[in-house]
């Protein structure tokens, strides 16, 4: 069995990634793409082979390297040092809509404010920080249990858990088809570390959802909306969808688990209440911790956002199908 993985990237088709479209947007470096496709080369190989200067060469090569399609490395020659290309991707899927299953559902949304919590027991490190400053002191447990905890645009800790009520409104449990969480977070270390992992689980009505890794605590650069005073450490998140549907648990496109949403709705007791579970747990492969962005911080101007699919009835369906 070979323990090959393919490197796959997923791009919405935005301005985020003007420039990844536009290392692809010369024939030059399209031709060196289909020359690496079967094996590294050199700057002097390709020089050769598309006929134009090694200065030339290497100035597409680091556009390329820029948007994460081919790395290179230096190895020894028969005279000195010589750069050595290869690419780094597999695949790079473009997305243009892919929200076309919920287009044809019904949905109540509701903003969960990352504050909103009702249960809480975290360790230090740890720490909350509003729009304008710092909320409380930072290594501070007892603040995350404070009565005047409204308004966070940043929670972060190493160790322990938080669990959100979300009410369910007027809708009704039993035509529910499908619940989406949308969030911005990542993993959290002293000071960052973009390629440090956390492993991150979730529960949805004491029933244990999943494990998802996180891949990083991003502070390389600035945070979208992440403000100026903010200089400790972490920017950014990366933007998640946590769903819960017929067929299982997945996050994104990846799978935690095969429960189905009826056992999570059928383990409540309350039929007007969820209650997600986000936890950091100590025994954890990678116990890294967790930064959760609310307004005004990281690359998301967003809370927490939950969205009910029900099942559309006939007539609701003839007027989607009839607009």
């Amino acid at each position: 069995m070979s323990d090959f993985e393919p490197k796959i990237t997923y791009l919405q088709a935005s301005t985020d990634h003007l420039v990844f479209f536009q290392a692809l947007s010369s024939k030059t470096r399209l031709e060196m793409v289909d020359l690496l496709r079967n094996k590294e080369h050199s700057i002097k190989e390709l020089s050769e082979l598309l006929q134009i200067s090694s200065a030339i060469v290497t100035k597409h090569i680091q556009i390329l390297e820029e948007a994460g399609i081919v790395e290179s490395r230096n190895v020894r020659g028969k005279r000195g040092m010589k750069k050595m290309c290869s690419l780094c991707l597999n695949e790079a899927q473009i997305i243009f809509d892919n929200d076309y299953e919920g287009k044809k559902k019904a949905f109540t949304e509701i903003e969960v404010p990352i504050c909103s919590y009702d249960q809480a027991s975290v360790k230090a490190p740890c720490g909350m920080a509003k729009a304008e400053h710092l909320f409380g002191r930072i290594d501070s447990p007892k603040y995350f249990v404070a009565p005047n905890r409204y308004g966070l645009s940043l929670i972060w800790f190493t160790k322990g858990w938080l669990e959100y009520p979300i009410p369910l409104f007027d809708v009704d449990i039993s035509t529910l088809e499908a619940i989406e969480i949308s969030m911005e977070i990542c993993a959290e270390t002293s000071g960052y570390n973009n390629h440090f992992q956390s492993d991150l689980t979730f529960s949805l009505n004491g029933i244990e959802a999943g494990t998802w890794t996180s891949p990083g605590d991003y502070g390389d650069r600035k945070g979208k909306f992440t403000p100026a005073w903010w200089t400790l450490g972490t920017e950014y998140g990366d933007h998640k969808i946590l769903r819960f549907c017929q067929d299982g648990v997945f996050m994104d496109n990846e799978k935690l688990s095969d429960k189905s949403l009826f056992e999570f709705l059928a383990a409540s007791r309350d039929p007007e209440m969820i209650r997600l579970r986000i936890e950091c747990r100590e025994d954890a492969v990678h116990p890294g911790g967790l930064n959760l962005f609310g307004r005004h911080f990281g690359d998301y101007d967003q809370n927490m956002i939950v969205r009910l699919f029900s099942k559309l009835d006939e007539s609701d369906s003839e007027d989607i199908q009839g607009e």
